[in-house]
């Protein structure tokens, strides 16, 4: 064999490795199995999940109303009696607008890193009480789906805090709740980060919306 045709299969073969971890693919590679099934659908699971969102909604509530307040000094005390009902009605409204423009952004988060990374329109869906968005014929890879898990909780966080700085302060009380509500609505994707995280450095994960399937070569398993 010639040195050069040696060098071009060296070349050739990390070529193909290095795609295998930085492209998204329909097929699975050859050896590669389930080694790890996270199924919201599951009580137990969902429980948990939820348990967590709790505790991110109270912290978080409690970080960025503080922030606002810092920014905006009082913009984030409240009172109620008899004579502002009209005022809580608007807040409540206002809270209705900031849900669904949440989940419209968030789950746009998602499908964006899903079409970048697969060039494909990715599936969005309601199920329940929650939306998703999906690429359930991909496999994608461990630092591609970090960011697709990531990139509404850091992107949303970014943006609506940044917000807080050149907005007029009765714009404080909508940017709290989407930050918070983003926060504690992420609680599905950071329980699915966390694995990922645990996860070999060549897993690929194939993402359903609500089951997350990790696949692994066998002998890593």
């Amino acid at each position: 064999m010639a040195a050069s045709e040696f060098m071009y299969l060296i070349i050739s073969k990390h070529h193909y490795n290095y795609l295998m971890k930085t492209t998204a693919t329909k097929t699975l590679p050859e050896r590669y199995t389930l080694a790890r099934t996270l199924d919201l659908r599951q009580t137990r699971n969902l429980i948990l999940v939820n348990l967590f969102g709790l505790i991110l909604l109270i912290a978080s509530w409690i970080g960025y109303a503080g922030l606002a307040n810092l920014i905006h000094p009082g913009s984030m005390n409240f009172s109620f009696s008899s004579g502002n009902i009209g005022e809580a009605l608007l807040s409540l409204f206002t809270l209705v607008i900031v849900i669904v423009v949440m989940l419209v952004v968030h789950e746009g988060f998602h499908g964006l890193c899903f079409w970048i990374f697969t060039k494909t329109r990715p599936l969005f869906a309601f199920k329940g009480f929650y939306a998703y968005a999906a690429a359930p014929d991909w496999f994608l890879p461990k630092g591609q789906y970090l960011i697709t898990g990531m990139a509404p909780l850091v992107g949303i966080t970014v943006i609506c805090v940044s917000l807080m700085f050149v907005l007029p302060v009765w714009w404080m009380s909508p940017l709290v709740w989407m930050l918070v509500l983003n926060t504690s609505g992420a609680c599905g994707d950071l329980w699915m980060v966390y694995w990922l995280l645990r996860s070999p450095a060549n897993v690929l994960a194939r993402d359903k919306g609500d089951v997350l399937e990790f696949y692994t070569p066998e002998k890593q398993q």
